[in-house]
């Protein structure tokens, strides 16, 4: 499945992402396949647990590592987003499922 912004995998990664979480992860940049995405999302998922809230992971894996606060807007190949949305449904399923 790819998206509008060439993001691919079930993590909806683009490929720059993709890149910089494999080298992150591997130390290279691996094939893109599944077994590879769940990997390395795993494993940046779990880096940044490390530092960040569930909240501020929602909005980096979303908006990018740099982002600091959600926003809505459209990108600059015209796909429009909204992270704060996003952050906010995915801390509701994140709710439900630590309180089951």
């Amino acid at each position: 499945m790819i998206g509008r912004d060439k993001e691919r995998s079930c993590y909806q990664m683009t490929p720059s992402t993709y890149e910089a979480y494999s080298i992150q992860v591997l130390g290279y940049v691996a094939d893109l396949t599944p077994v590879n995405a769940e990997y390395i999302a795993t494993m940046s998922v779990q880096r940044m647990m490390k530092r960040y809230s569930p909240e501020q992971i929602f909005l980096k894996w979303n908006a990018g590592e740099g982002a600091t606060r959600c926003r809505k807007d459209v990108n600059s190949n015209g796909t429009p987003y909204d992270s704060c949305s996003y952050v906010h449904k995915a801390m509701k399923n994140y709710k439900q499922l630590t309180l089951n």
